[in-house]
This record gives structure tokens, sequence and C-alpha cells, in this order.
């Protein structure tokens, strides 16, 4: 290869999986984007992208050099924001993917005390829905933990969930739940089980479930944390264990030794602590 800034496109569509979304990520055009990706096809003799349902994925021609250059660009991350915490300069960039009802409950509110934490640290904080890997983020937030790449793991915390009701409501009513299958999802399931009918309408995260909730007085499965803020709200089955998922946080292991990497880290961790689930173990490599 002779051109190494090939590279970059390379890794970009890896993370983003379109065309599009990499163009944005890179500061330039989708075309641009497609004629590299062609370009350093022709130079390796084989499609260095497989077009899928889920997107643009990475033949196997092509996984080495990615790997080569996510390495590079996280040792190269992790030196510049060492750097610049030893000059004490401006912030160091970092990027945060969680789910909507994570960074509503948890982070948000660790942006109050527990902020001082993420001294130096400038924060871009992006919503994630149901993608695998980092994708453009440096460090993610989830339910459940990761099993796939070069990352290094950790439990952060726990949510629970539960079937609520309204105090007035006819307890054999209708509810509302997430537009998601019950084999996918344990708290739908336990929802399903729990009501015994399908769901009377369907949307697709908490935060809009809890909304339609106190405008329509229907019942649904809810976070603890999120149902509390409405005190007309009661558990369908108060004696029932709720339903607990586990919320792990990962990056990629080039970045461990990144100083604004662990001050993120103990702001999640803080932040589970004081506002979410009791925090866990300590790192574990992915």
């Amino acid at each position: 290869m002779n051109n190494w800034d090939d590279l970059r496109f390379l890794v970009a569509l890896s993370k983003t999986g379109t065309m599009t979304a990499a163009a944005k990520l890179l500061g330039t055009n989708t075309a641009t984007v497609s004629r590299r990706i062609e370009r350093l096809s022709e130079t390796l003799g084989v499609p260095a992208f497989v077009k899928t349902s889920d997107g643009w994925r990475p033949s196997e021609a092509v996984r080495e050099l990615i790997n080569v250059a996510q390495n590079f660009d996280g040792q190269l991350k992790s030196t510049l924001n060492n750097q610049g915490a030893g000059l004490e300069v401006e912030s160091v960039a970092l990027s945060l993917g969680a789910a909507p009802i994570i960074s509503s409950l948890v982070l948000f509110p660790g942006l109050g005390l527990q902020a001082d934490l993420l001294r130096g640290v400038q924060l871009t904080m992006t919503e994630r829905q149901q993608r695998e890997g980092l994708g453009e983020n440096d460090i993610v937030v989830q339910f459940g933990r990761p099993d796939q790449g070069r990352i290094v793991a950790r439990k952060a915390g726990e949510i629970s969930f539960r079937p609520y009701r309204f105090r007035d409501a006819d307890p054999q009513g209708d509810w509302a739940g997430l537009n998601v299958s019950p084999s996918r999802s344990r708290v739908q399931r336990h929802a399903y089980e729990t009501f015994g009918k399908e769901p009377k309408i369907k949307v697709d995260t908490f935060i809009s479930l809890h909304a339609l909730m106190q405008i329509t007085r229907l019942a649904g499965p809810l976070p603890d944390l999120l149902a509390r803020r409405t005190p007309d709200l009661v558990p369908v089955s108060p004696e029932a264990a709720p339903e607990t998922l586990e919320c792990w946080l990962f990056y990629h292991e080039s970045r461990r030794s990144d100083s604004g990497m662990r001050r993120a880290v103990d702001w999640i961790i803080q932040s589970f602590e004081v506002h979410g689930g009791v925090s866990a173990a300590g790192e574990d490599n992915g």
C-alpha cells in the first residue's frame, strides 16, 4: 500500500458501517470514501468490504490492517493525551456512546457532583442503539458484557427493571412496551409474562415509554430509577424480584494507558455508585 492515508478511510468505514457516516467522521464526502475504498480493493486484489444487511463489513483481507491501524490510532491518542495532561494544556477529547436510558438515569446526573473527575476531558456523548463494537466512540457503556474485539471491559453497575401501573388504573388493563422481540429482551419478556397479552402500543426507548405511560395511563415495564420520578406509578407485583441488567463499559486496549480514558472510566464507575447501582470488579480484557 503506497498511500497510508487510505488506512483512515478503512478504519472509519469499519467503525461506522456506512459510507455516509464514515464521510462525516472523516470530514469529507461519500464519493471520496467510496473512491478510496475502491482504490484499496484494487491494490489488494480483493474487495476490502462486503455489503450486508447491517452495512459494510470488512473482508478477511483487511482485518489485520484494521487492527494495526486501530492500535496505532489508539496509542497515538493516548500519547498525546498523556503529554497534554503532564503539561496541563487544553482538554483531551473523548466520545462516549451509551443507550439513552443509561445516559439519562446515570451519566447525566453524574455530571453534577462527579464532574470534577472529568477535569481536562472534553466529552461528546452520543446515543447508541443496538450496534456492536465501539463504532465511532472512544468508550461505550452498554447493557451486557461485550464479547468481541481487542478491548478492555469492566462492569460499571446495574439497573433494575419491573412492570409498573398507575395506582388508579385497572390491574387487568392494557399496557405499553418496547418495540423489540421478547426473545431478545429479558425486560420485555418479563412484561409479557406479567401482563399475559400483547402490548397495545410499542415504542423504541424507555424514555419514550415513560412519557407515553404518563399521557395514556397505560402500564408498562420501566427502570426502577425512572419510575420513581412518577409517584403515582407502583409495581404491578411488588413482591416479585426485578429484572436486573448489568451495565458494562469498554474501550480499545490501545487506550489502556490513556490518562483521559482513565478519568472517564473513574467518572462512569462513580456515577453508577452514586446514581445507579453497585459497581463491580476491575478490568477484563476482551
